[in-house]
């Protein structure tokens, strides 16, 4: 089931990311306001857990809660066959950048966070399994976070087959994972969600998509629970993005329970807010959106190494320009590598 509203959500994300990851270069030619939205794009990957949690449920579920332990093995390969490839030719960019800074250099050096065992840990998305800084392709962190989650997802779905008389249930499971989240986030001192991703990584991951598989799961079994009270998860929604914005109250203490609100919302209604969101420019770059998540921050790090030598300097054309050539590269990869792999991958499950 395509919901395409989900689908523009997810490419307005994307690209709050990659200007997320640009703001320090940008120059007083951007308004404060717009910047100070920008500065929250960090949440944008919350967003993400949560859809990812959201959608793989919904497209899983059934396999998975009937046909469970044969249908697990089917659900590794195709989530497998949609994160990998992509991901694998990231990982050949930053080689082809570590080659460039070693030779065509002044320095004939890489970064130090270039090594060869992030690398490798990297190559096997088991880099944030055992904490490692953020270094290579930065934004694979979460593909590596989702894929450690991934791995529980299956006996997820067959437990919640005990679930599907309990609204109550749902929604105290949906609260208890964010109140978990909150209290993990309080006593570790961090100010932020977005605050030690290396140690967090994989907390942050489990209990956003955990909220999202039980939104999904609340959308599977008891959608009229849902559009009976889609107007109140609105108000809700807006309420706490309110509160977030108007008071001091730390982002992991609303964000997650936010966004799952406002996908419960979109998820059961047809309103203007959803027909916006499923026009056909915004449902591409959803359907784009993780080759630019993927590519963006490669073509930051050659932004800097070509063309930046002072920060406070940059050539603000450079800059666009830059943004351009990641939706350019987003096209190209979504058309050239992501769905091609896929298909080829999926094919070769059929013939067995």
């Amino acid at each position: 089931m395509k919901l395409n509203q989900l689908a523009g959500l997810r490419g307005i994300c994307a690209w709050w990311v990659v200007f997320y990851h640009s703001l320090g270069l940008m120059n007083d030619s951007v308004p404060q306001s717009v910047k100070v939205f920008i500065s929250h794009g960090y949440l944008a990957v919350d967003l993400f857990f949560l859809l990812s949690g959201f959608v793989i449920f919904l497209s899983y579920h059934a396999a998975l809660s009937t046909n469970f332990p044969h249908s697990v093995g089917r659900f590794y390969w195709n989530r497998f066959s949609r994160i990998y490839p992509l991901h694998f030719v990231m990982l050949g960019g930053y080689l082809a950048l570590f080659g460039a800074f070693t030779y065509l250099s002044s320095s004939h050096a890489a970064p130090e966070t270039y090594t060869w065992s992030a690398f490798i840990q990297s190559m096997f998305l088991v880099h944030m399994w055992f904490g490692s800084d953020l270094t290579w392709n930065v934004p694979s962190w979460s593909i590596s976070s989702e894929w450690f989650v991934y791995l529980f997802f299956p006996l997820m779905a067959y437990s919640l087959r005990k679930l599907r008389g309990g609204i109550a249930m749902h929604l105290s499971c949906i609260a208890a994972a964010a109140a978990i989240l909150y209290v993990i986030y309080a006593t570790s001192g961090l100010h932020s969600i977005g605050a030690d991703i290396p140690h967090m990584a994989l907390v942050r991951t489990m209990f956003e998509f955990l909220m999202g598989v039980f939104v999904g799961s609340l959308y599977v079994n008891h959608r009229d629970f849902l559009q009976r009270y889609a107007t109140a998860a609105l108000a809700a929604f807006v309420a706490l993005c309110v509160l977030y914005a108007g008071t001091s109250t730390p982002d992991y203490a609303l964000i997650p329970i936010t966004f799952a609100f406002l996908i419960a919302y979109l998820s059961v209604t047809s309103s203007w807010i959803t027909a916006a969101l499923s026009t056909p420019v915004l449902v591409y770059l959803g359907e784009i959106s993780y080759s630019t998540y993927m590519v963006h921050y490669l073509v930051y790090d050659l932004l800097k190494a070509v063309f930046i030598s002072n920060t406070h300097a940059i050539n603000q054309a450079h800059l666009w320009l830059s943004f351009a050539a990641v939706f350019i590269l987003s096209v190209v990869l979504h058309h050239a590598v992501d769905m091609p792999s896929q298909k080829y991958f999926r094919r070769r499950l059929s013939t067995r």
